[in-house]
């Protein structure tokens, strides 16, 4: 099973998502951003490395969430999320085609990868991200 980390990276009450290219696993999908754990690599490094390769920012970890598995048939994934915020750089996207920041309530409607949208769907994730954020989010069960 592969581990993987994910950044829900917060700003002004949003949450960032990013959109994969079309060449992808999961083509032009929206999912929160990170990547694999590299052998001997803790989950809380990888995260930083990856945001770091991926956007250009550097970033504060919060918390760690509740992680979610999930087997898209082909690969089976371990997805192990962290609540954080942006401490240095601007966004400069080197390997998605998009990025937006979202409400928590809207994020039911964006096409996520799988793995993502199980991770959204979390409960305890809902409930940290609604803590966190103040805002109401409508449960999908």
């Amino acid at each position: 099973m592969l581990k993987v980390t994910c950044a829900i990276i917060i700003h002004k009450n949003k949450i960032l998502i990013t959109q994969r290219g079309a060449g992808s696993d999961h083509p032009l999908q929206w999912e929160f951003p990170g990547g694999k754990i590299k052998q001997g690599e803790s989950a809380e490094d990888c995260i930083k490395r990856e945001i770091k390769e991926e956007l250009d920012v550097g970033i504060e970890i919060i918390l760690k969430m509740i992680p979610v598995v999930h087997d898209y048939g082909f690969k089976k994934i371990r997805l192990i999320p962290f609540l954080c915020s942006i401490k240095t750089g601007e966004l400069k996207l080197n390997e998605h085609v998009d990025f937006n920041w979202v409400l928590t309530k809207e994020i039911e409607k964006i096409n996520f990868s799988e793995a993502d949208r199980k991770l959204s769907r979390q409960k305890q994730n809902r409930q940290i991200l609604q803590k966190y954020i103040g805002e109401k989010i409508d449960n999908p069960g």
